[in-house]
């Protein structure tokens, strides 16, 4: 399915086997280096501490099946991604009657509910940013629009939850991370407590699910602006070090 022509939405250009030719430096010489590749456009991390690893501030490249792997082992291992994980499992099971995830209160409790979101997490994503990014020739990162009003930027934003790049830079429906999230929503029934398990609170868990992509996105969006208004307020004499690149013909 295309959706080249729905306005609002970025159009990058088809590359052609020539074309990538080109674009990468001779083997012989220079040998290819995936890692680099992989998060080429990415800020690292956006306010500071949550991995971005997925997000591209710059032109449209394809990844490689390798560079699809190690974009979402960076994202899914990233030490301050942990971090974040194990303050949120402990606010909410803090803040939980019961105990968040059901598994009641204490590090046992705490363990197993921060084990069920790692488990999520996992699941979700190499399903959906990997394997069948890989099977479906769909590119898992978030690319910033960048330009036009507030409103038109949140909801690119949301848009993105739905629609993406295939590998040859047309939007495309995004199958991939959709699937990966419907399928741990469903799985996450083998190891939730009995109150967590079954269709209301699957589905409950898809659109929280679909809820923090879209936070995601948002954050992915403006977090450039952010910085660099505060990078003026606090260097007024240097200028923003953060550049802003959107894809190739948005």
């Amino acid at each position: 399915m295309r959706f080249d022509n729905f306005p609002g939405l970025p159009y990058a250009p088809r590359i052609t086997p020539l074309d990538a030719q080109k674009q990468q430096p001779s083997s012989k010489n220079h040998p290819r280096q995936y890692s680099p590749t992989a998060n080429t456009g990415s800020p690292g991390h956006i306010f500071w501490i949550v991995p971005a690893f997925k997000v591209n501030y710059g032109k449209f490249q394809p990844l490689t099946r390798r560079e699809k792997f190690h974009e979402w082992a960076e994202s899914t291992y990233d030490p301050l991604g942990l971090a974040i994980g194990g303050v949120e499992a402990g606010t909410l099971q803090y803040s939980s009657s019961d105990g968040f995830c059901g598994y009641g209160h204490g590090w046992a409790g705490y363990g197993k509910c921060y084990g069920s979101m790692q488990l999520d997490a996992i699941d979700s994503s190499f399903i959906g940013d990997y394997a069948l990014a890989v099977l479906l020739h769909q590119d898992p990162r978030y690319f910033r629009l960048g330009k036009g009003n507030f409103g038109q930027r949140v909801l690119y934003s949301i848009s993105r939850v739905f629609i993406t790049y295939n590998d040859s830079g047309h939007n495309t429906f995004y199958t991939s991370a959709l699937t990966g999230t419907a399928v741990a929503g469903v799985v996450s029934n083998l190891y939730y407590p009995k109150q967590d398990v079954g269709v209301g609170p699957t589905i409950s868990r898809i659109g929280i699910d679909l809820g923090n992509t879209e936070l995601y996105n948002a954050a992915a969006e403006f977090w450039p602006d952010f910085d660099g208004s505060l990078h003026s307020i606090m260097h007024p004499h240097r200028s923003p070090t953060t550049g802003v690149v959107t894809p190739s013909g948005s």
